[in-house]
């Protein structure tokens, strides 16, 4: 999956990463935070998986949502701490399983700007399955594309020299349902593209682990 590219990328862009953001466009991290408003309550518990520096989980805190983050990049989680809105945050390769946290530790999981580095999604789902209270939130950003291809998603290389995978909708729905996660909310939005490339479909999504497994 280039998991070490991908993190390598981001420690040398952690210090302009949050301008970058704003110049892409990139904003998914505020449509999921509106999106999951409703399903919010002052001193819940959130993983933010893929943290980097903060930028999708520093509206929650804000919330009053308690905030604890993962991540794979050191200098990513350098500039999130300088925030200063986190209960916690590991160092953490989240394609290394299980994650570092017990059964049911969380009321929300948080996944934005991050799924689309990675290809077969199965285990990911699987760990914040395990680690979302039954009735808890999932919310994530993904790639999205309109073919359907058998793996479930396509590969496409960046201007980052790391891939950027694209994911269908029916590979989703039916991981999503395999582990019990119920579709709340699911919203199209576009990212600019590089240069001369076209904008990139991403979809948000929020969803509910089920009560009864």
């Amino acid at each position: 999956m280039g998991q070490a590219k991908h993190i390598s990328v981001h420690d040398q862009i952690a210090a302009q990463y949050d301008q970058l953001a704003h110049e892409y466009q990139s904003y998914g991290h505020d449509l999921l935070f509106g999106m999951s408003f409703e399903y919010l309550t002052p001193g819940d518990n959130l993983l933010d998986l893929g943290i980097g520096t903060g930028l999708a989980s520093q509206s929650f805190a804000q919330a009053g949502i308690n905030i604890f983050g993962c991540d794979g990049s050191a200098e990513m989680l350098k500039v999130c701490a300088a925030k200063g809105f986190t209960q916690e945050l590991q160092q953490v390769d989240i394609e290394k399983t299980p994650l570092p946290y017990p059964d049911s530790s969380f009321d929300h999981v948080l996944c934005c700007g991050v799924l689309h580095f990675f290809d077969n999604l199965d285990v990911i789902v699987q760990e914040v399955q395990r680690i979302n209270k039954p009735g808890g939130t999932f919310s994530f950003t993904v790639a999205e594309t309109t073919d359907v291809p058998e793996a479930g998603y396509v590969e496409a290389p960046t201007a980052w020299e790391v891939s950027l995978f694209r994911h269908c909708t029916g590979y989703l729905t039916d991981l999503l349902h395999t582990n019990h996660f119920d579709i709340l909310k699911a919203q199209r939005f576009l990212t600019k593209g590089e240069e001369h490339e076209e904008d990139i479909l991403f979809t948000g999504y929020i969803t509910r682990k089920s009560n009864t497994m």
